[in-house]
Parts: C-alpha cells; sequence; structure tokens
C-alpha cells in the first residue's frame, strides 16, 4: 500500500493537509500539562510573566491552555493551514486571541512580551544552524528586559528511539494515514501520506525534516550579551539536560 500511495501521492507543503487531521494525529499529548510545566518555569524564573507569544502555536492547542492559566497570549505559526485550525478552535472557545501567520525566524511584533516560547522540538525545523542563530537573536527584539524565551529540542537519543525505521499507520470513518520516520546523519524525516476523505482517490504527500542539534551547537549560538542562560533542563524536570535526555529545554533571559 505505502509503494503505491508514494507512486500516486500529491507532494504538498509540510501541515498544508496534515493540519486538518493534527489534533487527531496528537491526541496523545497532554498540552494541559505542558502549560503547566511551562508555568512553572516562568514562576522559578523570578520575573513576572502575563504577556505570552508562541512563536510555533500550530493548532492552538498549548496556547489554549497557556491562556486557561490567565495569560495574555498570542500566537503564530508559518503554516496557513495550521493558522486556520488555532483561530476556529479559538472562536468555539469564545475566546478572542490574536494568531498569525508568520515565521519564528523573521516575525516582527508591535508590543514587548514577558515570555515567548517554542515548544514540542519547533527549532529542530531549522534545518541550518543559522536559523537557529536568527531565531535566537530576533525573539530578542520581542522581549521585555528581563523577559524569557523558553525553547525545547529533541535529541539524538529520541530520534533513535522514536522515529528509526518506524511506520504506523489509522483509518477512520473520515480519513486515513500513514507516517513512515527515519533518522539518519541528524536528519530525522517523517513522510505523511494522508487521504482525507474515504470517497476521494487523493492522497497527499507530506515530508517533514527535522535537523537534530546537539546541546553544545544550541548553547554556542545564545549570544551572553543579549541573553543569560537560566537552565537547560531534562524534559518536564529542572534536572539539568544532557544527550542522554529525550528532550531538553533551554529557558534564557534576556538582559535587564
Amino acid at each position: 500500500m505505502l509503494s503505491n500511495w508514494r507512486k500516486t501521492a500529491e507532494k504538498v507543503d509540510p501541515y498544508s493537509q496534515l493540519a486538518y487531521i493534527y489534533d487527531h494525529v496528537m491526541r496523545h499529548v497532554n498540552y494541559r500539562y505542558w502549560a503547566n510545566h511551562l508555568a512553572k518555569l516562568f514562576k522559578s524564573s523570578d520575573f513576572p510573566v502575563n504577556n505570552v507569544l508562541d512563536i510555533s502555536c500550530g493548532t492552538g492547542s498549548l496556547l489554549l491552555n497557556l491562556a486557561g492559566l490567565n495569560l495574555n497570549v498570542a500566537g503564530l505559526d508559518e503554516s496557513e493551514n495550521m493558522v486556520k485550525m488555532a483561530r476556529g478552535k479559538i472562536r468555539k472557545k469564545g475566546l478572542k486571541l490574536p494568531v498569525w501567520c508568520g515565521s519564528m525566524v523573521d516575525y516582527k511584533v508591535s508590543t514587548k512580551f514577558d515570555a515567548v516560547v517554542s515548544t514540542y522540538d519547533s527549532i529542530n525545523y531549522c534545518l541550518n544552524i543559522e536559523l537557529c542563530t536568527a531565531v535566537v537573536e530576533n525573539t530578542a527584539t520581542a522581549l521585555r528586559a528581563g523577559g524569557l524565551f523558553i525553547f525545547d529540542i529533541c535529541t539524538e537519543r529520541n530520534s533513535r528511539k522514536y522515529f528509526q525505521n518506524h511506520t504506523d499507520r489509522e483509518e477512520t470513518e473520515d480519513f486515513s494515514y500513514i507516517r513512515q520516520s527515519s533518522y539518519t546523519r541528524g536528519i530525522q524525516v517523517n513522510e505523511f501520506f494522508i487521504s482525507l476523505n474515504s470517497n476521494s482517490n487523493t492522497t497527499y504527500h507530506e515530508i517533514h525534516k527535522q535537523k537534530i542539534y546537539k546541546i553544545n551547537e544550541i548553547m554556542s549560538i545564545i549570544p551572553l550579551d543579549v541573553y543569560e542562560i537560566v537552565g537547560v533542563y531534562e524534559g518536564f524536570s529542572l534536572r539539568p539536560g544532557s544527550e542522554k535526555s529525550d528532550r531538553v529545554y533551554f529557558v534564557l533571559r534576556k538582559n535587564r
């Protein structure tokens, strides 16, 4: 089946079709727990955080959970369809949260934020270290003095453990998909073959690539004249992160 889909599928941009089933595919993620963890990091930083910008907001699940913690939130995402889905969810909740399409590399804001976040290894979508550098430097312009930039990366251990030669598939009444994952030489690839209508003959093919960085590579691009490194943590803990971690959080504070 996969070989047939690969031959006939229509190649499209990442998240252009996955956006419509993303919440189903990611239903195992506890966004409330994730939001609470971010709130703990805010609180432990000894800096009052009220206004938060999510620069990789996806379909808005984390954004809504942060809003549920009485934070003023806004979000952006590079995918128009992910933003479309986020806006729909926000409307259904009866909320008015600003969400727009933009790139974390060069986004601009008209107001300063207390904290900027980028989670679920969105930084790994920057396929070279220069793009990572641009995100870190650009985000400083969106922060108040003393504000926080919190982001995470997935490690090589994570990629080898969960994404090396792995295939999963699912079929419902409304859609079906196959995801084929691989990891080679620092590049994690997730190929999605998606059919959004059981009566349609169209299958979409999205290729998602992530660059897997070493912790010291990320540390090397943090401008210490701009940021203080508050901590580098393992997953949802305050233990020091290492290459043995599956996920590593970086907490930076913009110099006052």
